[in-house]
């Protein structure tokens, strides 16, 4: 095979030419540049071949090394240095049952060129700072930390459970989660430049296989940026495809076969300036597909509800797949208890986002929430027998403000914008008017104005204590309603829902968010918050040091001397802090600061001395994530 790369003006894209199999007169050409690149195909389609010449090609060209950086390329049979101690895979009647151990200490030197799990292994237990940013998402998906140690045999690799009892080996550790533990350490590895995944997918659940993209996602760039690194992957799974706008097309090749060069758009075709397409990749959608793996399921009303809620998340940074959340379009607000009811029976968490006119027409989805659950207590601090009780009292008293203002009431039907306007029927009067209670009462004029205000501040008990069991509405209609004043409401919904959210990364998220408000709310609750929060390991981390040290410190003390007590305390893991001493002849005083790249606060560094109280210093200058109420 012969991997050379093609003559490119300026560093990036870089084109790598390679042989295909069986045919080494013929050659493919493959682009790549900073960010993710991503290579799709049936087995057997070249893309291991591929990657292969990609790794070789920028080991070549210097690109990376020049930054003084690694090329790292993971197969996908990484983890096989471990299978030894969970399956029989040496000898047919026999498995090692000793505790998982791997590699010399010796490998260190060379950690980068592994293609299995053992580098990044052996690299993670001397990088504190690393260790800390992979627990921190170890903790957070599963409760567990992972702890490495040097005997006789290899590194010993142990799992522990936040939550107590004992430790155990990683022979009986679930491989999706020995797999991540390496995948992380070279995500955010800074003194990886070019990271190679092949698979990166194996043995992951679709939630763990969104989390895993967004870390990447996080660290890819441009690899002269010692935060970022270029980063291409061969992958089978839709979870796993980084496509969610037409301008990243030009990033993903396509293979069909081994013996044939992959497709690959390229960055100035005029295909990608084309509107209609645009739209369908706006569309593109594994909803239907990973649904089944979901904890919690959000139901829309339909395809265009389903595209304008995706991309609004993904524009807010909700993390919806991340979350084990979905997003799953009914064929029309008939078949949303039915829906319900289906993934209730399977265990999952369910919200739902309605038109407005199920709550307008009839009590029936009012009514199946008022009957989980969870629904008696809701009403019980609302003083109410039941919320269907609530809503039958509302139906009432929208009756009766509409007999009392029928002018104002026929003013609404024909001014309302879309969303049953035009229609003369009782139930279309009744939407629109309850539509515009909600959006805009102060819009009714003279004692109407007054009397939809109070309407409204009564409706939005119920909603809001629905809210709480997940049943959200769209509180001016449809999701039309919430488009553009200029926007039409006329043929091609799927179109106009796509060209609408096509506009959302052009807009401010602040913007968006308050003017989506109804679609915002029912997809924090579909997507519970379960951001990293680093600053929590930190936190201990910091305040195990400061005792000893301030105790043991003198005012003439060295830096390095300041460092050692920090480590004969709490290990290696204290150098990812640097101490200086800052002692005036009247005070002891140190000064903290990180000692790692892969850390960086506004409050560091900062001074901390012996009359201070650290269980007051140390929360304000780690915060942590401050969670929204």
């Amino acid at each position: 095979m012969n991997e050379n790369c093609i003559s490119e003006a300026g560093l990036w894209p870089l084109g790598v030419r390679y042989s295909l199999a069986g045919d080494q007169g013929k050659q493919a050409v493959i682009q790549i540049g900073p960010g993710i690149s991503t290579l799709v195909g049936p087995n057997g389609s070249g893309k291991t071949r591929a990657l292969r010449a990609i790794k070789t090609t920028l080991a070549a060209t210097n690109r990376i090394a020049i930054h003084n950086r690694k090329v790292h390329f993971l197969s996908a049979g990484r983890s096989s240095p471990l299978e030894t101690f969970r399956a029989r895979v040496d000898q047919p009647g026999w498995m090692n049952e000793d505790d998982a151990a791997i590699g010399n200490a010796s490998y260190l030197k060379q950690w980068w060129d592994f293609e299995s799990v053992t580098g990044d292994l052996i690299v993670l237990d001397s990088r504190p700072d690393l260790k800390i940013k992979v627990e921190a998402r170890l903790q957070q998906l599963f409760d567990r930390s992972v702890e490495l140690k040097w005997t006789q045999s290899g590194m010993n690799i142990r799992i522990t459970s936040v939550t107590g009892g004992d430790g155990y080996a990683a022979n009986y550790e679930a491989s999706g989660i020995l797999q991540l533990v390496a995948l992380l350490s070279a995500i955010h590895n800074d003194d990886i430049g070019a990271l190679l995944i092949d698979e990166p997918e194996i043995s992951l659940h679709p939630q763990h296989q969104a989390f895993l993209l967004e870390e990447m996602e996080q660290v890819a760039g441009d690899p002269s940026d010692p935060k970022k690194k270029l980063i291409v992957i061969a992958t089978h799974s839709a979870t796993m495809l980084p496509l969610r706008r037409i301008d990243e097309l030009p990033r993903i090749a396509f293979f069909n076969s081994v013996r044939n060069v992959p497709d690959q758009v390229a960055p100035d075709a005029n295909i990608l300036e084309r509107t209609k397409l645009a739209a369908l990749i706006a569309r593109l959608s594994t909803t239907h597909r990973t649904a089944m793996f979901a904890e919690h399921i959000l139901l829309v009303e339909g395809a265009s509800d389903e595209i304008i809620a995706s991309q609004l998340a993904r524009r807010l940074g909700l993390r919806l797949l991340a979350r084990n959340a979905q997003i799953l379009p009914v064929n029309g607000k008939g078949e949303f208890i039915e829906a319900a009811r289906l993934f209730r029976l399977m265990g999952k968490r369910v919200a739902l986002l309605a038109d407005l006119d199920a709550l307008a027409d009839d009590n029936a989805l009012v009514g199946y929430f008022s009957e989980l659950p969870d629904a008696a207590a809701v009403a019980d601090e609302l003083a109410r027998s039941s919320l269907a009780d609530l809503d039958r009292d509302l139906r009432d008293a929208l009756a009766v403000f509409m007999s009392l203002y029928p002018a104002q009431v026929d003013v609404a039907a024909e001014t309302y914008p879309g969303w049953s306007s035009g229609e003369s029927s009782p139930l279309a009067k009744r939407r629109v008017t309850l539509g515009r209670i909600l959006s805009d009462p102060t819009s009714f004029e003279g004692d109407a104005a007054s009397q939809a205000t109070s309407l409204r501040t009564r409706y939005e008990v119920l909603l809001s204590a629905l809210a709480g069991l997940g049943c959200f509405f769209l509180r001016r209609g449809a999701i039309e309603n919430y488009y553009d004043a200029d926007g039409t409401f006329e043929s091609g919904k799927l179109d106009r829902a796509a060209t609408v959210a096509a506009s959302f990364d052009a807009r401010e998220v602040a913007q968006l968010a308050a003017h989506y408000d109804d679609i915002h709310a029912a997809l924090r609750h579909a997507a519970p918050s379960q951001q990293v929060d680093e600053d929590q390991l930190l936190r201990m981390k910091l305040g195990a040091i400061f005792t000893p040290v301030l105790l043991g410190m003198k005012t003439d003390s060295s830096d390095a001397q300041l460092n050692v007590l920090a480590k004969n305390t709490i290990g290696a893991d204290a150098t990812v802090f640097k101490l200086a001493n800052k002692s005036t002849p009247q005070q002891t005083r140190i000064e903290v600061d990180f000692d790692s790249t892969l850390f960086e606060r506004d409050t560091f560094p900062f001074e901390i001395g012996q009359s201070d109280n650290p269980t007051v210093i140390v929360p304000r200058v780690l915060p942590g994530i401050r969670r929204e109420t």
